[in-house]
């Protein structure tokens, strides 16, 4: 089964983008290339993530309480969120000029 979540054009570098996903929120963004997905929900209350990117590291930032979370597993960086959390990660294929969440 695959859903569409994106146009591929529509996810820039460096850049989040946050769509629906049967009813929930998800992030999309793209580092060196490659296009990444999570549910866009904080593990310790679901607050909103939104991408940060500096020179040496990228990373997600819940907006409500700032926990961290590694971009590339979804690991949790930073507390309030607990340190052996993760985000959902959404198994996602790019193809065909269009970014879709893949049902394994």
């Amino acid at each position: 089964m695959e859903i569409p979540l994106a146009d591929d054009a529509d996810i820039n570098e460096g850049e989040s983008k946050e769509v629906d996903f049967a009813g929930r929120p998800a992030i999309l963004f793209r580092l060196n290339g490659e296009v990444h997905a999570y549910i866009n929900c904080c593990t310790h209350v679901g607050g909103p993530m939104k991408l940060k990117v500096k020179p040496d590291t990228a990373y997600l930032d819940c907006a409500w309480h700032d926990s961290h979370f590694d971009a590339e597993t979804g690991q949790a960086l930073r507390e309030p969120a607990p340190l052996d959390s993760k985000l959902i990660k959404l198994p996602i294929q790019v193809k065909e000029g269009k970014v879709f969440y893949v049902y394994p």
